[in-house]
């Protein structure tokens, strides 16, 4: 292993309900496990627990604390729920990949919020990367940032089987990028977080007046078609 890539990597579970299910053999678990091999890892869950392990740390968070970890680690690995559940974890200005895979079918906002912030997803297996592909393109994270160098977008979206085939994530977290579209009005992670009880009208005041102060009518413009067209997407996939 060479020293030079390995990372500090945080691996936060989001399972808040069913804490018998983290256990040693939880997806969370077994990427947390399969990762401490190349890099040294901390894994983060909702709850107290008397788990250990001899090659990664468990430690318990809330919303409060878990940003503070983040920016003391490389990168930010976690399941989407978790990223739904604590959306403060972008300011912490990491590179932050979702594991999309138990996360449902259902587009909905949450799904929404999570599809146009994170930079690097996985899932696990081929027809669901498909259907995440599709998300994916229509909330316009398929784009010519997106595509450059990577026609087959592996860079975005991967699939991350345990065992056997977890190299797309180790490689991400060997060296932790941001997505390319970071930035470009097409992703979502560079906005400041709004606060909780900021909905309808007001959410989309301090995200329009965000981007005309920042990158311009034009963006402003595109990021309102896109809202539009998500949301009208949603509608129908859920009728």
């Amino acid at each position: 292993m060479n020293s030079e890539l390995t990372s500090r990597v945080l691996v936060i579970s989001g399972n808040f309900e069913n804490q018998e299910e983290i256990n040693t053999g939880s997806r969370c678990w077994l990427l947390a496990e399969a990762l401490a091999d190349s890099h040294d890892v901390i894994l983060a869950l909702p709850f107290i627990s008397q788990l250990s392990h001899e090659n990664f740390a468990v430690v318990y968070y809330v919303g409060r604390n878990i940003p503070l970890v983040a920016r003391d680690s490389d990168c930010v690995v976690c399941d989407a729920e978790a990223l739904v559940r604590n959306p403060l974890l972008l300011d912490a200005g990491k590179p932050l990949a979702v594991d999309l895979d138990g996360f449902g079918v259902t587009i909905n906002d949450e799904t929404l919020d999570v599809l146009t912030t994170a930079d690097f997803f996985f899932c696990a297996g081929e027809d669901d990367r498909y259907f995440w592909l599709a998300a994916l393109k229509e909330c316009g994270r398929i784009n010519e940032y997106t595509l450059a160098g990577d026609s087959g977008l592996r860079q975005l979206l991967d699939v991350v089987l345990i065992p056997g085939q977890v190299q797309p994530l180790v490689d991400f977290c060997a060296i932790p990028r941001y997505a390319p579209d970071r930035g470009t009005g097409l992703s979502r992670a560079d906005m400041p977080r709004v606060q909780k009880h900021a909905t309808g009208i007001k959410y989309y005041w301090h995200r329009t007046r965000y981007l005309l102060r920042t990158e311009g009518f034009f963006t402003v413009c595109v990021r309102g078609l896109a809202v539009i067209k998500r949301k009208s997407w949603a509608k129908n996939k859920n009728r």
